[in-house]
């Protein structure tokens, strides 16, 4: 069987959809895209019917001039649409138009971005998990009250119920078709927003809320809306990084739930939230029919383009659909108007700013977006060039292998001083505190030199309020075991491994090699080994209290209290009040094969530091940000004896360490110190 896949061309960004072998890139990848060629469809009769969709995903305020330029972004959306005639183009965000945004947008509450996408006159957006980072009355009171295209999530009901708490659809017309617009957000909802959300709503399966519309949509039935045309809207998409073909993609399981199981009355899946880029001609199962599925990269990088031929001639029957994916159907349904006979799908290069001025001068809607966005950066500009802080050097998130920001499964400068500015602000004196920030929610950096408000703020864009619960030294550890994710429903997410940031007073030390549940070898709260049965206080932003990015125990702590107060304006008058902020290479959470729990006096005991293993391959002894240091010698000791010392090469050590006769046998701490980061690391052990 030909499988089909993404025919793209690197330089460009561009996607076309092609009936290529396995879906490779072509040798000429650099040279401008050839034109989208059509998937597998029914031959095409004499009378048809054209419909344009344009697509975009995961903005997230990106409200810039340049890398990306918002205006030349919107420009090019307009001009596919004025290209193609505004009577046959529908616009559909996938979501994630707001949260996590530039600061810009982000100080202004978003309500800029929510201004531009209402100029564009988009016709609906899928539900993204970033609409509902403050909360399930923020989304249906400022996002939903401000936005003037609708908001759709199938998949989100009342509780108790399957009664839709968003709208689940939207019909429109173009070109004397009916087309909808079918919205869903992703199934990761309850790992990704606070747990207030579903105090609200329950979650349900997209791709069988979508399929159970589809459904609906074309039974014949007028008096719950019918369709020619259904365009599903995922917010939720390919995990893998950039993927070169289908089946790699489809071996993430919600990929391939929404790819396998979506009903075959959808004719075009668009996906988001996973910031990839790609266009793919996909079988649609049951049928010896393709589709397209699309996704549109984030911030404004790429717009989505799926054009579709509806044969008039042919009423379209989709048959029993054979397919595997969890959520899919088996019902003949009825027959609707047309049959796609050809599709073609690309994600559109962004035009260059040099073109700005033309097309403000062509599109008025670009003209608005233009004028918008200037007078946010113009605000924003007033609001965040106030200088509150310096910095000695760069702090920064974790690093990827090549270099790159955002590597969220390693420790980094920038989470860690997050986590430390929730212990200062927050515990009052309480030596069992210990202040801990989620990788996903610290997402820029900060330069060496002046750091002004808006520097600072980017840092936390995510409007969270600082909150403190309660729970024992045994929880303490199951927190950090939760660190190797799982769902609630015992699936792994796409990001595997999630890596805490987490105050100076707190180390501790890990063995991968040990099973799932058993990986923390020892914890050390103020250099003393954890109390299993105490009370420690952990505090950070809301979002992680209440159980967060899967770190479900804290959710069930104790005497939780939230503050009320904003994280960002914690975070700017700690940065004021320190004056002079400097990066810590100091590691807290330190790999150590075969921890030792017993040291025998006079005999050796040999063990490797700093070793990465299974997921964390790239974790060293060396922390993994801008300007860490490499480590070159480890020293153990316990009290003022040093009882071994090792040379660290590429952040590795193997130690041997033998303890006198002179110490005290029983329960002590073994120090390990590592030079010259800081690195201090405190193993409980007994002496024997």
């Amino acid at each position: 069987m030909i499988k089909t896949g993404l025919a793209r061309a690197a330089a460009t960004g561009v996607a076309a959809l092609a009936l290529i072998a396995g879906g490779t890139a072509p040798a000429d990848a650099g040279k401008p895209a050839p034109k989208p060629k059509p998937g597998k469809m029914v031959a095409c009769g004499q009378d048809t019917t054209t419909l344009n969709l344009l697509a975009f995903n995961d903005f997230h305020g990106r409200l810039a001039t340049k890398s990306p330029d918002t205006v030349a972004f919107f420009g090019t959306l307009e001009a596919a649409r004025q290209a193609a005639g505004e009577q046959n183009t529908v616009v559909v965000s996938s979501g994630d138009n707001v949260g996590a945004s530039l600061f810009p947008s982000a100080v202004q509450d978003d309500n800029p971005t929510i201004d531009i996408i209402n100029a564009m006159d988009i016709d609906a957006a899928a539900v993204g998990n970033h609409e509902l980072d403050r909360g399930w009355a923020d989304f249906e009171g400022r996002i939903q009250d401000r936005a003037e295209f609708p908001y759709l999530a199938a998949n989100l009901y009342k509780p108790g119920t399957t009664d839709s708490a968003v709208q689940p659809y939207e019909i429109v017309e173009r070109n004397g078709l009916k087309v909808a617009i079918v919205g869903a957000v992703t199934a990761d909802l309850k790992s990704l927003v606070g747990t207030e959300v579903f105090k609200n709503v329950d979650l349900g399966d997209p791709v069988e809320a979508v399929n159970r519309y589809a459904t609906e949509l074309t039974d014949g039935d007028e008096a719950n809306g019918e369709a020619d045309v259904i365009v599903a809207s995922y917010h939720e998409g390919a995990a893998v990084s950039d993927p070169a073909t289908l089946d790699e993609a489809l071996g993430n399981e919600a990929f391939a739930n929404i790819v396998n199981g979506t009903s075959p009355k959808v004719a075009t899946i668009l996906t988001a939230h996973t910031h990839q880029t790609y266009a793919w001609d996909a079988p649609v199962p049951g049928t010896d029919r393709t589709r397209p599925v699309i996704e549109s990269g984030s911030y404004g990088a790429a717009v989505g383009q799926v054009q579709l031929t509806l044969d008039n001639t042919q009423p379209f029957r989709p048959g029993n659909n054979k397919g595997k994916g969890k959520g899919a159907i088996k019902d003949p349904g009825a027959e609707f108007r047309g049959t796609v006979c050809e599709a073609t799908a690309e994600n559109l290069p962004i035009k260059a700013s040099t073109e700005v001025p033309s097309l403000v001068a062509q599109y008025p809607r670009v003209a608005e977006v233009q004028k918008l966005t200037a007078e946010a950066l113009e605000q924003a500009t007033i609001i965040g060039s106030r200088v509150i802080a310096s910095s000695t050097g760069e702090i920064t998130r974790g690093l990827k292998a090549d270099g790159s920001p955002d590597n969220r499964a390693v420790e980094s400068t920038m989470s860690n001083m997050v986590a430390q500015m929730f212990y200062d602000t927050l515990s009052n004196g309480d030596e069992n505190f210990i202040g801990v920030q989620n990788p996903g929610g610290t997402r820029a950096d900060l330069p060496a030199g002046d750091l002004s408000y808006a520097a600072a703020a980017a840092i936390l864009p995510f409007a969270n309020t600082l909150m403190t619960t309660q729970i024992t030294g045994a929880q303490v550890k199951t927190m950090l075991e939760q660190q190797w994710q799982t769902n609630a429903d015992g699936t792994i997410p796409s990001r595997a491994y999630l890596q805490l940031g987490l105050s100076k007073n707190v180390t501790y030390t890990f063995d991968e090699s040990r099973p799932m549940g058993d990986r923390i070898t020892s914890i050390s709260v103020n250099g003393q080994a954890i109390d299993p049965n105490a009370l420690y206080t952990v505090g950070s932003g809301n979002f992680l209290i209440t159980g967060g990015d899967n770190f479900r125990v804290l959710a069930e702590g104790q005497n939780t209290r939230d503050t009320g107060a904003s994280d960002l304006a914690a975070w700017v008058d700690w940065l004021t009040a320190q004056q002079t902020v400097s990066p810590s290479f100091a590691r807290g959470a330190v790999s150590v094969k075969e921890t030792p729990s017993t040291l025998t006096a006079g005999q050796a005991t040999t063990f490797t530091v700093g070793a990465p293993q299974g997921a964390l391959q790239t974790d060293t002894l060396d922390m993994k940000s801008t300007g860490a240091v490499a480590n070159t010698t480890l020293v153990a000791s316990i009290g003022d004896v040093q009882v071994g010392s090792a040379t660290v090469s590429d952040g590795k050590a193997t130690l041997t360490v033998t303890v006198p006769d002179s110490v005290a046998k029983g329960a002590a701490v073994l120090t390990l110190k590592a030079a010259p980061s800081g690195t201090v690391v405190s193993i409980p052990v007994t002496i024997a």
